[in-house]
């Protein structure tokens, strides 16, 4: 009897120990330097809480309750279009914080499908992501498989 508890613990461990790893490299690593958000795809109405970040090329979102170690989309900057800034109405009020605002996105992942939803976040974050995508040259974006010199 004892050695069947032996064994379910070790095989419990197994199991639980690489899921604590995903999950604190997730939140030390990834979301470490990230801005907090919430993200709704086209055609949901759920709002799924998570972090961005920016890179050169393209912007990350990571879903804050995911054991994935890298993004959970990304999106390239060259593609990604923002809607117009509105208030959050009805039920959106449940989720968003005061003085948040909500824009609408869409861009390419990087398998080039259409990705499409709203982004919800303080003026802060949505200003520093306008300013992003509008500082946005296809001259200055470095091509991730080109070697300096």
């Amino acid at each position: 009897m004892a050695t069947t508890g032996i064994v379910l613990g070790g095989v419990v461990l197994l199991v639980l120990l690489p899921v604590a790893a995903a999950v604190v490299y997730r939140l030390v690593v990834n979301l470490g330097d990230s801005t907090s958000v919430l993200v709704r795809r086209a055609g949901e109405d759920a709002w799924r809480h998570g972090a961005i970040r920016y890179s050169d090329t393209d912007v990350a979102f990571y879903r804050l309750l995911s054991v994935r170690f890298g993004a959970d989309v990304r999106l390239d900057r060259r593609s990604l279009t923002l809607g117009s800034r509105r208030q959050p109405t009805g039920h959106e009020f449940d989720v968003a914080e005061v003085g948040e605002m909500i824009v609408s996105f869409s861009g390419h992942d990087r398998r080039g499908r259409v990705r499409e939803g709203e982004l919800c976040a303080g003026p802060a974050t949505l200003t520093g992501l306008l300013a992003w995508v509008e500082a946005c040259s296809t001259d200055q974006i470095r091509r991730s498989d080109r070697r300096p010199g």
